[in-house]
Formats: C-alpha cells, structure tokens, sequence
C-alpha cells in the first residue's frame, strides 16, 4: 500500500521520480521511487520539523555511512543518498517481500524447511554486517522481509560499529532495541558485540517457528527480566531447530555460535523456487505485478488533488451485515493504483469518518454494562453466538465462510483468539483500551475508538473508563472482518450471563477487590485498567492481574516456596524482575492439561531494593490469596 504525494511535493528526489509514500514514523518517512535505470527504490527521507536538529542530522548521517558499508545478497544495499542537501535522504534497493512479523501473524509459523532457509539467510546477512565491523543491535521480525529468494535484513538505524569509542546514540544506561529480540547485554544496558545479534536471531527464529517470543511476557519489564534470568521456552520448537536456537540463546555471549558457525551447521540447503508458504509467494507476485502496472506510464506520478469528489455507491449495493469501511486514515492506495479511488457507504450500522470528510452527526444511545457482569463470560462462546453459522462472503474474504470451520482458543486474559486460512480474530472483553484513542464512530450506540491505522477497534466502556471490549484482525488492509464482528457484537452485548464454571474461575473474581485499600495509606485509588489488572499507584505502586496462561511444557518438576500462611508460589518466577520491583506468582488451579489460572501482584518502587519490595508484595499475595473463590 503508498499513499500519494501532496500536490504541494515535489515528485523528484535527486534522479529519482517518487511513485508515493510507502510508510512513515516518528523520525521521517520512506518513499516508494525510480531510478534512471528503471530500477525500484525506497527512499528514507527525514521529517522537515527536524531538519534543523542538528544532533538528529548528525544521527541520519551516520546511519547513511553504516548502511553504504553492508553489502550481501541477504541485505537491501543503498544505491545513492545525499546528507548535504536541504532534505537529507538515503535511498536502498527496493524488494518486494512480506515482513515476517505479518507473514507469521497472518498465516502462522513457517514449516522447518523455510525456517532453515530462514536461519541461513540471516546468519548469511549477520556474516556480511559483521565483516564491516557493524552490530545490527534491532533485528527482530519487522526488520526481516521475505523475498522471494530469500530473507532480506533492513533499517540500520541503531546500528553501530563493533567497539566503537565514540559517543553513544543515547544516554548512559539507556536501553537501546525491541524488547522481545534484545540480548541479555542490551537489556542490561552493557556494551554489546557481534554476539548480541546471534541471540536476537535465536528470538527472532523462536518466534518464526512458534509464533511467540522465547521471553515472551506481559510487559516490557517482564520480557526483559526473562531474557536476563530466564530459561527460553522452546518446547514448542520443532526438534530439527531446536538446538540451533538455543545455542543462539545462551546467557553467555562467548558461548554463542558465531553466523559462520550457524551457516556450518545447517549445511548446504536445497535450491528451492519457492522457500516460503505459497501465500507469500502470491502475494510477492501480485507486488511485482502491481510494480509493473504502475510503471506503465514513465511520467506518473500518484499525487492527490486538492479536492476530490468521492463517490458514494448507494446502500442497496451494499450488503447491511458487511458495512464497506471508510477509513480513518483517509485514502489508501494500493501500489498498483494509477488513481486515486476511495469507495465509502452511507451505512446505518457502521459510522466511521475519514480525515477530509467530516461525519454526519452520530449520537452514542449505548453504554457497556459494569466490569462486574462482563467478567466471567465465555467470550468464544458469546463471539460464535453473535456471528452466527456463516460469515457473508465478502466479509470472510481470506477465512472460511462457515463459523464452525473456525479454530477457537481462549486467551489468557479469557478472551478468545479464532483463526481461519489467512484471517485470524481476536476478542478481549473488559480489555484495556489506552492505545485505541482514535474515535471511529458509532455503531449500534455505542461509542467505537480504533488503534491507529490496524484494524483493531474498541467499544468503549461506560463513562470514559480505560477498559472496553476490543476486536482485532492483525491486519491493516481490509477491516470488514473487524467492523462485521464490532457489529454483530454491540447487537449482541445485553442479556450477557457468566458460564457455568465462572463461580469457580479467576475470570470472574474483581482484582481490585482483592486487596484493602485502607492497609496502604500511601496508595492512590484502585484502578481497574481492565477486567482482571488492577493498580494502586503511588509511591510504592501494587498491581495485581488474573490471567490463564499455557502451563509450561517441562519434565522438570517445579518448585515452590511457602511465603506464609501456607500460601505457595513458584520458585522459578519469585523475586525482583529489576533492582526497584518485586513479582509474585500464585497458581490458582490447572485447567485439563493446558491451562493454569494464575494470581501475580507485582510492586514498584524506584526508592526501595527489590528485597524490601518482596516484603510488601508477600503480604499483599496472602490477602489476596484469601479472598479467592473456593477451589
């Protein structure tokens, strides 16, 4: 997808004709051009509003320097930049591939044959940046396109020469990288070498191959404690894989395989015409068609005008149970478009606005019930009821159309995540809605907030609460799914009754309920910031969360510490998660042989040592551990 140019740009950058805008983020933004030559580019090209900081061009500069001196058939090479002129810019081969982050999200993990083309690829692209005396320090799936004859490694942004002297990107002790993908030493805060890349190519393989992080946590602080003090969860690694992966992610650096080493180990690889699963490759080939199509004519250039009629098919044309979306972040066009084409209905179910076309007057008449009579519903159950036996045609688009086809698992936050072909859908009832701040419209009545440009939409909670019930398809392409379910939902949200098992179940239990506020005078007014967390903030500030998490796949017995009143909790996860917190874990029951439920109350306090924080938190866990619902 490229948005057009505004009629105020200019369609050159130095020999190159801007085709659009291919994304943009909080530095500067990456345009989609061609060369003299034909040839395909993405340009890097810094936001105008810094321009004039001068510690920011500096930066740009040295990430323009860095990325000219990686070369290798597994990385995107630059082919010209310009740091001198008015707006810097760095232009690299343009390839057509799917990120692996979305190539996972969308269709699962790979099959062991892509994963070793996978390994290959990067530990060839790990040799290559490391010959130039670079460390990546950010490889993580978004940074990782699949090509179609092979992975390719991109954006050098924090890169950084290997035992370079100079002047760190950031201030001491900051912590530089993704969390999910960074070694024990960039979690740390300490010097990192080529070595950190090989553990966050362990992480990055984890989660090709399973679909999740080896760390994989609740929270950013959480990930990292478990990437410095805990073991990787690989159990559902498949064997073949296995030991390559957690050789990568050994705690030790210097007993880490070395990217000559990796490519030693997984031998010479079969040529194959197709590495990936076919879908990738359909969609690589349609890119590549699209490319084509646009370049049909030499001089085109996508710009918007400065007015544009949008047509306005009428309602009759449009299916009532499949609303077309309009969508917020204005027109969208595919890369194959040589015009801009924007289709939006006059819908009575669906109200959502786009930037240059103002809403008609929409007055929310809905309000969610209290927390208290949503908790405890079996949201799979609720889902599958609400969407009935079919989902029209043009809705279900990549999935199966009969809902029972369907493979529905909870959450652990008793959600539901179902999954069909190539669509997936995620519901969370009670969910925390902080990030989707971008008010959508109303749909049924109820107020509807969206997540930036994904198509994941909340259906706000009653009286601005910072909880709601949330729809997400992981896709940002075609939200008819998302708003087909966000409709059947809210026409299907009164009359909602716990399950059966819920008197038995954490899912029905009030976190803030667990523990008296009166015994902290120090501690602001509970919170709840989602059906099962709820906070005290303050100085020492106490969070306490319900969830179901998989029970850990081990042969090793776990152990268990009595912290009082005979109240056990697992040794594994006991103690500080940094030098200012403290995380407790309580098992409330095991459910069959997947899931557990779990009570964690977790304490913070940038004065106090973890050990002092543990003698809070121990306490807290026996009150609330008191106030669960018999077993």
């Amino acid at each position: 997808m490229i948005e057009p140019l505004s009629p105020t740009e200019s369609p050159v950058i130095g020999r190159y004709r801007i085709r659009g805008v291919l994304g943009a983020g909080g530095m500067g933004r990456v345009l989609l051009a061609t060369g003299p030559d034909g040839r395909f580019v993405a340009i890097k090209q810094i936001h105008a509003h810094l321009l004039d900081d001068r510690e920011f061009r500096a930066r740009f500069e040295r990430e323009v320097a860095i990325s000219a001196r990686v070369s290798g058939a597994f990385t995107a090479a630059v082919v010209d930049f310009d740091t001198a002129s008015e707006s810097p810019w760095l232009a690299s081969v343009f390839i057509p591939g799917v990120p692996l982050d979305k190539a996972v999200r969308e269709l699962g993990p790979l099959p062991v044959p892509a994963l070793r083309t996978l390994a290959s690829g990067l530990a060839s692209a790990l040799h290559s940046i490391h010959s130039a005396g670079l460390v990546h320090r950010d490889l993580k799936p978004a940074n990782v396109i699949l090509a179609a004859d092979g992975p390719r490694v991109i954006d050098f942004g924090i890169a950084q020469a290997a035992g370079l002297g100079s002047a760190p990107l950031t201030e001491v002790g900051a912590v530089v990288g993704s969390p999910a993908y960074m070694s024990p030493e960039q979690a740390n805060s300490a010097p990192v070498t080529s070595a950190s890349d090989v553990f966050s190519l362990g992480s990055l393989l984890c989660m090709a191959a399973t679909g999740d992080s080896p760390f994989a946590a609740t929270s950013a602080p959480y990930t990292l404690f478990n990437i410095v003090h805990s073991e990787p969860q690989l159990d559902a690694v498949p064997p073949p894989l296995r030991e390559l992966i957690a050789g990568c992610l050994r705690k030790d650096p210097q007993a880490r395989p070395t990217p000559a080493q990796i490519l030693d180990y997984l031998g010479v690889l079969p040529v194959q015409a197709q590495p990936w699963p076919a879908p990738v490759h359909a969609e690589i080939a349609e890119q590549t068609r699209n490319l084509v199509a646009l370049t049909s004519d030499p001089e085109a250039t996508q710009i918007l005008p400065p007015s544009l009629t949008i047509p306005r098919p009428s309602s009759a044309a449009v299916p009532p149970a499949s609303p077309v979306p309009k969508r917020r972040t204005g027109l969208r066009l595919a890369i194959a478009a040589t015009a801009a084409v924007v289709l939006a209905g006059a819908l009575t179910a669906v109200v959502l606005r786009g930037d240059d076309d103002p809403p008609p007057p929409a007055v929310a008449t809905a309000a969610l019930p209290a927390l208290d009579r949503l908790r405890g519903i079996d949201t799979c159950d609720w889902l599958r009821d609400a969407l009935g036996e079919t989902l029209p045609a043009a809705v279900a688009a990549k999935a199966a159309t009969s809902v029972d086809a369907w493979r529905w698992q909870p959450t652990s936050s008793w959600g539901c995540d179902s999954s069909s072909g190539g669509a997936r859908l995620a519901v969370e009832i009670g969910a925390a809605t902080d990030l989707f701040d971008d008010e959508a419209g109303v749909v049924n009545g109820y107020v509807i907030t969206r997540r930036g440009t994904d198509c994941a939409f909340a259906i706000a909670g009653p009286d601005a609460q910072p909880w709601g019930i949330t729809v997400d398809t992981f896709t940002r392409d075609d939200c008819a799914l998302a708003e087909h379910t966000v409709d059947r939902l809210t026409s299907a949200v009164t009359g909602l009754t716990p399950g059966p098992d819920a008197q038995a179940s954490l899912s029905s239990v009030d976190p803030c309920a667990l523990i008296d506020d009166s015994a902290f005078l120090s501690l602001g007014t509970a919170t709840a910031k989602s059906a099962h967390v709820c906070e005290w903030p303050g100085a020492t500030s106490v969070r306490v969360t319900l969830s179901q998490p998989q029970q850990r796949q081990s042969s090793v017995e776990e152990k268990v510490i009595d912290i009082g009143d005979g109240v056990l909790v697992e040794d594994e996860i006991i103690g500080s998660v940094g030098f200012n917190e403290c995380r407790r874990v309580y098992r409330f029951r095991k459910i069959g042989t997947t899931y557990r439920e779990v009570v964690e109350v977790f304490v913070a306090d940038p004065k106090r040592t973890s050990g002092d924080l543990c003698q809070v938190a121990d306490p807290l866990m026996r009150q609330a551990v008191s106030r669960l619902p018999a077993r």
